[in-house]
This record gives C-alpha cells, sequence and structure tokens, in this order.
C-alpha cells in the first residue's frame, strides 16, 4: 500500500532525530517549525484533526502533537483526541433561512463559513444555547500564556506550559450571558482534537466572566449536528464533558427512514454488473464517501484539491473517489472528478429521498445485497460469506485473503443503511 507524503516526511524526522526512543525515555519530544521545514512545509505537516489524519508512525506508537508555542510543538504519547458519534435517534428540528437570503443555496453549502453563517441566520445558534447570540470573534489568532494538563496513555498527568501558541477559532457568538465558541466541520468526524476547542476556552475565559460554551459543529449529509460540551476543570485537557447534542436541517421537514422503507428498496432491487475498470471499495468510512460526492455538488475538483479540503492524503482520496464511481455518482474526466446525471440528480433530492437512491445504489451490487438481506432476516453479519460473494462478483479481486478485507468495507457499508432507522432492534456493530 503506497504512503502519503506526511508518513514518509514523517518516518524522515522521526529516525533523524530518534524520536520515539527519546519518547519513551523522556515522556516527550520537542520539536520546532523549522526542524520540520528541513523536510516539508510545517502547515501541511501538523495539521492532524482527527486520529485518522494521523500519520502510522503516531498512531503506531500512541503519539500525538500539540503546539506549545509559535514554531514550537511537543510530540508524546497524549490523548488529544475526543470521540464523537453521529446519532441518527436524535431528533432533527427544521430551521429556515429568511426569504430574503438568495445567496445561500442550502443544497450545496460545502464551506464552514457558510454553515456558520447558516447556523446563525437561521437562529440555530440562539435555539442551541437558549439565548439571542451575535457573531463576534473569529480568525487565527495568538493565545497568550497559560498553563494545563493533559492525560498521557497510562493516565498519568502531563504538564504543559503554552506561550503564545497560535490557535484558530472558525466562530464565536455573544449573548447576554453566554458566549460560544463553534469549531465546524463540514465533514465526518468519529473524533476531533480538543485543542481546537479548548486553546480558546482558556484564553477567553481570561477576557469575559460570561458563561464559556465550547460547541462543536459536523456538518454531514446537510445535517447540523451540534455537540455541547463543558470543562469541568479549568487547568484539566481531558475534563471535556459532553452535555447535549442538538440536530437541525435546513429548509425541510425531516422524514426519519423506517425499516419498512429499506425493505421496500430491497423487494425492488435490479441488480447491476461489476464494472471490470473500477475496484471493489476499500473506503471503511462510508460518511466520508457522502463528503466526497457532496463536495462535487456543481463544480470539478481534482483528487489532491479534496484530499487537502478533507484532511487526507491522496491515498485515502483514491479510496473515496473510486467508492463513489463505483456507486455511479461520480465520473473521473481529464484527471479530474465531477458528479454523474446520477449523482446530480441526488443533489436535488430531499433528505430522505437522497439516502433511500443511495441504498438502492448500494444494494444493486450483488455482495452488498447478500449482506444486508442476511443481516435483516438474521439479525447477523457473516464476513466469510461476504468474502465469497465479493470474490465470485468481483473482477478486481482474486484472493479470498484481499476479499476478506473488502469484506470490511461491506460491513461498514451496511453499517451506515442499519443505522439511518432508529427502529432495529439487534445491531451486531455494536458488539
Amino acid at each position: 500500500m503506497a504512503k502519503g507524503k506526511n508518513d514518509i516526511v514523517w518516518e524522515q524526522i522521526f529516525l533523524k532525530y530518534n524520536i520515539i526512543d527519546l519518547v519513551n525515555k523522556e515522556g516527550y519530544f520537542r520539536i520546532t517549525a523549522n526542524q520540520i521545514k528541513e523536510f516539508r512545509e510545517p502547515r501541511l505537516m501538523t495539521k492532524f484533526d482527527s486520529k485518522i489524519d494521523l500519520p502510522d508512525i503516531f498512531n503506531n506508537n500512541h503519539l500525538s502533537i500539540l503546539p506549545t508555542k509559535r514554531g514550537e510543538y511537543l510530540i508524546g504519547k497524549f490523548q488529544n483526541y475526543q470521540n464523537v458519534d453521529i446519532d441518527n435517534s436524535i431528533d432533527v428540528e427544521t430551521m429556515f433561512l429568511p426569504d430574503y437570503i438568495t445567496t445561500i443555496n442550502t443544497q450545496n453549502i460545502t464551506s464552514e463559513a457558510i454553515s456558520l453563517s447558516s447556523a446563525y441566520i437561521s437562529g440555530m445558534l440562539s435555539d442551541l444555547v437558549g439565548e439571542e447570540v451575535i457573531p463576534t470573534i473569529q480568525g487565527r489568532m495568538g493565545t497568550g500564556s497559560f498553563e494545563y494538563t493533559i492525560k498521557t496513555e497510562n493516565a498519568n498527568d502531563f504538564n504543559i506550559n503554552v506561550e503564545n501558541a497560535q490557535m484558530e477559532i472558525d466562530g464565536s457568538y455573544e449573548g447576554l450571558t453566554k458566549f460560544v465558541i463553534v469549531e465546524a466541520k463540514n465533514h465526518y468526524m468519529s473524533d476531533f482534537i480538543v485543542r481546537q476547542l479548548y486553546y480558546p476556552y482558556r484564553v477567553w475565559s481570561k477576557e469575559t466572566e460570561k458563561d464559556i460554551i465550547p460547541v462543536l459543529l459536523i456538518k454531514h449529509d446537510n445535517i447540523f449536528n451540534f455537540y455541547v460540551y463543558q470543562f469541568d476543570n479549568k487547568d484539566s485537557y481531558n475534563s471535556i464533558k459532553l452535555i447535549k447534542i442538538k440536530r437541525y436541517i435546513l429548509g425541510e421537514i425531516y422524514h426519519q427512514i423506517e425499516t419498512d422503507d429499506i425493505y421496500d428498496v430491497i423487494n425492488n432491487t435490479i441488480f447491476v454488473e461489476e464494472d471490470p475498470n473500477i475496484p471493489f471499495p476499500q473506503a471503511d468510512i462510508f460518511y466520508r464517501v457522502l463528503d466526497f460526492i457532496n463536495v462535487l455538488n456543481d463544480t470539478e475538483m481534482k483528487l489532491n484539491e479534496i484530499a487537502e479540503l478533507y484532511e487526507f492524503d491522496e491515498r485515502q482520496g483514491n479510496y473515496y473517489s473510486a467508492a463513489a464511481r463505483y456507486l455511479g455518482f461520480v465520473k473521473r474526466e481529464r484527471g479530474g472528478y465531477k458528479l454523474t446525471k446520477l449523482g446530480k440528480d441526488l443533489m436535488k433530492m430531499d433528505h430522505k429521498t437522497k439516502n433511500l437512491s443511495i441504498v438502492k445504489s448500494i444494494i444493486s451490487h450483488k455482495p452488498f445485497y447478500l449482506a444486508l438481506e442476511k443481516y435483516l432476516n438474521s439479525g447477523k453479519i457473516c464476513n466469510k460469506e461476504i468474502a465469497e460473494a465479493i470474490l465470485e462478483a468481483s473482477p478486481k479481486v482474486n484472493s479470498i485473503e484481499t476479499a476478506k478485507r473488502r469484506a470490511q468495507s461491506v460491513t461498514s457499508w451496511i453499517r451506515w443503511i442499519i443505522n439511518l432507522t432508529t427502529n432495529y432492534e439487534n445491531n451486531p456493530f455494536d458488539k
């Protein structure tokens, strides 16, 4: 498997500075932007918003990286990230933009800035915190000085001193009694780096006596998922605690998908032939396939542009672009990617119709159909049977070992289908 640029360069840096041994001995390694710049631009090498973005050498050794001052970072076995789930069991409330707003297309919000503007204008943010708020601070700024503790891999506290490191606030909103700090993501994430909320929280807790509310916004599949947090101990990075989740949709009434809707799709399935020019999917996070499709709405992008936008390397981008092509929603032309007619039609649909159309495209491929049917009939998933179906159906898969690896993607995609509904009894994916 080809490695991404960050993987290759960080391996070179770790080798030159003997980082793993020094972390094991001292508990940390201090590295400067100039040392990183010897190999590659630091801004491309240090932005890891999710664990999945970390280079292999970090993940394999349970390491992460934190800025401590401008141009300086600490590498250690820090508990940097907080898990987050898309919870489809939570009701989705409908909000509307005022009729006079003509410059925001609610079906084509592809930037975090427009997501935040839409959330503010429609009243989501005021509803979220229970009082009227207006936008105030945003952008890059220095942190000033403060100290905090962070948990290490073995749950010990590690002290960190911050001296005018750089941070960025996507959006903040102030009301009579509350100050809301929002970190916005326009794509799915299974976890996020707490620093993006904690550093602004520490900075502004010295500037205002109002109640500071750290909020993560994940805008995915046209749903605005708000995660409201608090820090139980101001000086503790890992004292972050989830208080509530609220979900909104813009401009349409949300209709929940039921199991009967899935059965209707199954009963009307027409199988397609596997395209020998498109590999069988190896995209284990189906939410990212949806993000790939959504970002191509009304535009054409090259793979490196999409990879940069969604903060994964081109190797991962290849997986998700191939998966979108496999479903028939995306095509490749002159080195770029654009929506097919089927993909363009998908983007015009309401939320429920769109997702059921995606289910239809998934299970028109026999291995996915058989896996879903097996689950709905027995409440179980059999990876061996999935692998055998892949080996039989796909001209691109020529060994049972490869088929077993591809079965992970099938299981992930079936998980996405099942989790569209909230009235299933046996969920094998939580075991």
